[in-house]
């Protein structure tokens, strides 16, 4: 399709081209990330990194639907994005600035993510879609219960991804890996919108990766993590993709599953299970540098990616 080709090709260049402007603009304003006390030692060297990066490949992403889809279909997934990147935003602020060691309260980032996943959830009912393909049942209309199911991906797919983004490109490489598999499945089942907000976000996120690599010139913050958190549930959703999301997102899923299994095993038994969490601080207590992390934890997450497409083909999703 060549109008998400069209977005990914925009969004890689003027990525690339204009993301030294940004870290400027981020430095200029102080932006500077704060490193937390339970981060590994080696993270000390990464305090006052320019973060909220992930608001540019963000503005390009919706920019990219403005141009090349501007349904309402496609809008849905836009106003995810923009509305994710908006809470970031807040959190990134208010942690910047220091009014709180992890900017928002829990609670409230909480009560937030809800409200978008259920105002996603009353977009994606307006443009009929409703149906998702469920195990066993096939084809589900699930009607206003569409509201139910998108709050739940929303706060479970945002916090997900925000969990790790924790070393140097792993949440944004996990990320390109995730939205391109979700690219190819709209392209086969011809859903124009989320075939071009994926690959815009493919092509920004690459972009970014070219200064987030290791040593990482800016981070995404969360600005970008939870953009794209809440643009995977509402792309997967209009592919009918929702009860895949665990195995589409395996590497989310698994780090936010040691941070459960930790804090469990900390409050109930004083012992932990993991050195550290997320899994990714786990393993580099374990001595695994970041480079090589990100390599084995891409290749998890791109094998999960390709197991979910293949699941989704023989099950009927968007029949």
């Amino acid at each position: 399709m060549i109008h998400a080709a069209a977005a990914f090709v925009m969004c890689l260049v003027l990525g690339v081209a204009l993301y030294p402007m940004v870290i400027g603009a981020l430095q200029r304003a102080r932006a500077g990330q704060r490193i937390q006390s339970y981060n590994p030692v080696t993270h000390l060297a990464k305090a006052g990194t320019p973060t909220m990066g992930g608001l540019f490949f963000c503005l390009l992403a919706v920019s990219a639907w403005a141009i090349f889809d501007h349904t309402r279909a496609g809008f849905v997934l836009a106003f995810a994005v923009a509305a994710g990147a908006a809470l970031g935003v807040l959190d990134d602020v208010a942690n910047v600035r220091g009014r709180g060691a992890l900017g928002l309260l829990p609670r409230q980032k909480l009560v937030l993510q809800a409200l978008l996943g259920v105002l996603i959830g009353i977009g994606l009912h307006q443009v009929g879609a409703t149906k998702q393909v469920l195990p066993v049942f096939g084809s589900v209309d699930l009607g206003w219960g569409v509201l139910v199911l998108a709050a739940l991906a929303v706060v479970a797919t945002s916090n997900a991804v925000n969990l790790t983004d924790g070393v140097d490109g792993l949440a944004g490489w996990c990320s390109v890996l995730v939205f391109s598999a979700l690219w190819a499945l709209a392209l086969h089942l011809g859903v124009r919108p989320a075939a071009v907000v994926s690959a815009a976000l493919v092509g920004g996120v690459l972009a970014f990766l070219v200064y987030n690599w290791w040593p990482a010139r800016v981070f995404m913050g969360d600005t970008g993590s939870l953009a794209l958190g809440c643009a995977l549930a509402a792309v997967a959703a209009e592919v009918r993709m929702l009860w895949l999301l665990p195995l589409l997102g395996a590497v989310f899923l698994a780090e936010t599953l040691s941070v459960i299994i930790n804090v469990t095993a900390i409050t109930r038994y004083q012992r932990r299970v993991f050195r550290a969490s997320p899994l990714h601080h786990h393993f580099e207590e374990l001595g695994l540098r970041e480079q090589r992390l990100v390599l084995w934890f891409g290749a998890a997450a791109g094998f999960g990616a390709l197991l979910a497409v293949l699941a989704a083909l023989p099950s009927g999703v968007g029949s």
